[in-house]
């Protein structure tokens, strides 16, 4: 008999990043979006609790979608905060050589925070993950790779970038050592969303590597794979977000009285609020289902991509009946709605950067 139900082991870690995320995360969202910054007390939270070094030794996407839909609810920029280094140690961890999992999988084994990131978005209006501009030219010794990467996570944190780029009229990813010569990062942009990220541009100005440094080496790698984990990560923080408007709102709507009844009880209202609540759900059954592909070594670009979609649509628009729910209060600052809506817009527009 097929069941749904999560197992013990996914029950417990759920549970224990639910109430982190309640107890410590949500109270200091709010402060980090203010100071456009994340605190390293609550990049150590999260690290805490053993989610990013466990990809090292149990790598399971569909765990990882659960737990970060936890941190969502309590703020996407932590929850992506914990997504980066998650996509840049699955991918060696599933793809990389053996020397690269020897060399790279113990440094993120420490006590502390240690970020990395998946570079693939460029800095351009029309950027397509089929269009790729970032280019890696093979050389006697390696490669030499040159072009910018955009909205890059806790850039001028990260020590190592997974760099997605064309090679021989194909894309390929390559791992690269923040300190490598030709690496810069930027000034951070402001967004109007995910504030606390401080986003930045990586340029990479004809930086030598060697042919170790290309993920898989000799073997090479799946990027589809890597861009199907990212679009999973988002889908799972999206629906995250989603759920923390949903929550937030439904107590409201029946507390406020408008015309000596619950607001709840209008109809238009109600159905709304069904509405939201049928929507997270598929969104989360989608995630699920990318990241079970996943899981499973399948192919999950038609799945990841439907439930990417299918959650940047779907959040936008519960993230917008969140704030006009509210009234005029959703665009105060008071109410995390006004937040949540704002790193929903830019989440929607998010690709890469992250992995389950």
């Amino acid at each position: 008999m097929i069941s749904f139900e999560l197992t013990e082991e996914q029950k417990l870690a759920q549970s224990m990043v639910h109430e982190l995320a309640g107890s410590q995360l949500r109270p200091a969202a709010r402060r980090a979006d203010d100071r456009e910054a994340i605190p390293s007390s609550v990049l150590d939270e999260i690290w805490a609790t053993g989610i990013i070094q466990s990809q090292a030794d149990g790598y399971s996407p569909t765990l990882n979608a659960l737990l970060l839909e936890e941190l969502a609810v309590a703020d996407a920029s932590f929850a992506i905060a914990a997504a980066a280094p998650i996509g840049f140690l699955g991918a060696v961890a599933v793809q990389g050589s053996a020397a690269q999992k020897k060399n790279l999988l113990p440094l993120f084994a420490g006590d502390k925070y240690r970020c990395a990131g998946v570079a693939i978005m460029e800095p351009d209006f029309a950027f397509d993950v089929s269009t790729i501009r970032t280019t890696a030219i093979k050389t006697r010794d390696g490669y030499r790779l040159s072009g910018v990467k955009g909205l890059v996570p806790l850039a001028g944190n990260c020590t190592h970038f997974l760099v997605v780029a064309r090679c021989d009229d194909a894309t390929d990813a390559f791992i690269v050592d923040r300190d490598t010569r030709g690496v810069s990062v930027g000034e951070k942009k402001p967004n109007i969303g995910l504030r606390a990220l401080e986003m930045a541009a990586v340029s990479f100005k004809d930086v030598e590597l060697p042919a170790s440094a290309r993920l898989g080496e000799s073997a090479g790698c799946d990027v589809q794979r890597i861009v199907d984990s990212a679009r999973t990560a988002l889908s799972a923080i999206m629906t995250g977000t989603s759920r923390a408007v949903m929550e937030f709102v439904m107590p409201y709507t029946k507390e406020r009285v408008v015309h000596g009844d619950a607001l709840a009880k209008k109809q238009t209202i109600a159905f709304r609020l069904a509405d939201m609540r049928i929507e997270t759900d598929a969104m989360r059954w989608m995630t699920w289902k990318a990241a079970s592909i996943l899981e499973q070594g399948g192919d999950a670009a038609r799945q990841a991509q439907l439930a990417y979609t299918y959650c940047a649509e779907n959040a936008m628009w519960i993230a917008d009946e969140g704030v006009q729910m509210l009234g005029g209060h959703g665009y105060l600052r008071d109410n995390p709605v006004e937040m949540w809506y704002r790193d929903t817009r830019t989440l929607s527009v998010l690709e890469g950067a992250v992995g389950v």
